[in-house]
């Protein structure tokens, strides 16, 4: 389990581009990198079980962490169909995206779009087919990211709500890892014990969680020692 103490307040550029968020998200990636074994990790699916919970923000960071690290092209995808948010917070135009590669309008080429942040590219969510989610379950997806999967370094999904919403589950069971983020204090063990189960039910192969908005009874600076 991974802890975010830094991720109490509304994403934005200038808080992911800031010392303290740098060092948390860096160290989150760093545990990606140790943990991944000896076969190499290429996708990652960020979400949770309910709305809020600050999955985006988790995977925007990630990917910026991993964008430095790697110095190589990462490709962040918003797979969130029902609230989508990656381009809005890059200040990027929203035209075509992942339900338009799904329903095969656009080729994915077209609709990947240059960051602000060096060597991160982004593809926002678009507008998903009527039979999306049947899409999700045949092997397209998967061709899909391992033909993305030869030209980025890493691949991170920002999927939806689990509990809420389908698309997350069809996500998990393809990319090689998922983490899922947990507001501490807030959402109940039940909940994170269905979304669990439905990701494990779903074929998910490897999940951590990440506990977001984490508070301290004690400072900081005293707990960095104990």
């Amino acid at each position: 389990m991974y802890h975010s103490p830094a991720l109490s307040k509304p994403v934005t550029l200038q808080r992911l581009y800031g010392p303290e968020a740098r060092q948390v998200f860096m160290g989150i990636y760093n545990n990606f990198l140790l943990t991944a074994g000896d076969a190499p990790e290429k996708s990652l699916l960020v979400c949770s079980a309910n709305l809020g919970e600050g999955a985006t923000t988790v995977a925007l960071g990630l990917a910026t962490a991993a964008a430095e690290a790697q110095g190589q092209p990462v490709l962040l995808i918003d797979g969130n169909f029902s609230h989508p948010e990656i381009c809005s917070i890059f200040g990027l135009p929203e035209l075509y995206g992942f339900g338009d590669l799904l329903a095969g309008r656009i080729d994915a080429k077209s609709m990947i779009k240059p960051s602000p942040i060096p060597n991160l590219q982004v593809m926002e969510a678009g507008v998903a087919p009527l039979n999306h989610v049947k899409m999700l379950e045949s092997p397209a997806l998967k061709n899909l990211l391992d033909r993305l999967a030869a030209v980025y370094a890493l691949i991170i999904i920002d999927g939806s709500p689990i509990n809420a919403f389908p698309e997350s589950v069809f996500y998990a069971a393809q990319v090689d890892r998922v983490l899922l983020v947990v507001h501490a204090g807030i959402t109940r063990v039940q909940v994170v014990s269905t979304a669990l189960s439905k990701l494990k039910t779903g074929g998910c192969r490897k999940i951590d969680l990440i506990l977001n908005r984490r508070t301290f009874p004690i400072p900081p600076w005293i707990y960095r020692r104990l």
